[in-house]
């Protein structure tokens, strides 16, 4: 149940935005806006979930003592190390990652990145030898680890380290937290 519409401006208000800025946050307009505050107009349901759900991100945001759960990015894209490296290398380019985890029974054991293939190439591997490679043949140490409700400091001072941190629940790997992941800190999840 959405809470009443009525709670809009002062709820915007206490988190210190204008309607310009709730606007772009949710992409509504501020005059669409202006005019759901002032109850001159009733906006659809998936309108006013849009702009309840982005101030109720942007409290949460604002909040002290954020976990990575609220920054971190759930559907971590891996891979197993038995996989071919070319396979794994296609994967990091479709999805644009610079880096992968290694997982294998939903662990990890490893980390694939642009440094480790790098490396590769400088130590003289040819095309035919990437051919040959697995995923193994090239991780390197597993990603740092922490529980999906440590704070978001903790992961921020790994990353100051390591290119990613994995997020556990029980030992099973629940997300993943990269330095572009802490912007949402700034600039909230996207709507």
């Amino acid at each position: 149940m959405l809470p009443d519409l009525g709670e809009i401006p002062r709820l915007r208000r206490a988190l210190g935005l204008s309607q310009t800025e709730l606007a772009s946050l949710t992409g509504v307009s501020q005059s669409a806006i202006a005019k759901i505050e002032r109850g001159q107009t009733s906006p659809s349901y998936q309108i006013a979930k849009k702009i309840l759900d982005r101030l109720d991100a942007e409290r949460k945001r604002n909040e002290p003592g954020a976990t990575v759960t609220d920054v971190r990015t759930r559907k971590v894209v891996s891979v197993g190390p038995a996989v071919p490296l070319e396979t794994a290398v296609a994967d990091m380019r479709r999805h644009k990652f610079s880096q992968l985890p290694v997982i294998d029974g939903g662990r990890s054991v490893g980390s694939l990145s642009e440094r480790a293939i790098t490396n590769l190439v400088m130590a003289g591997k040819t095309p035919a030898d990437f051919a040959r490679m697995r995923v193994s043949d090239a991780m390197e140490p597993p990603f740092p680890t922490i529980d999906e409700k440590a704070p978001v400091s903790l992961a921020a001072a790994i990353l100051q380290h390591y290119g990613a941190v994995l997020t556990t629940s029980r030992g099973e790997v629940q997300g993943i937290v990269t330095k572009s992941d802490l912007l949402k800190l700034v600039q909230g999840p996207r709507p």
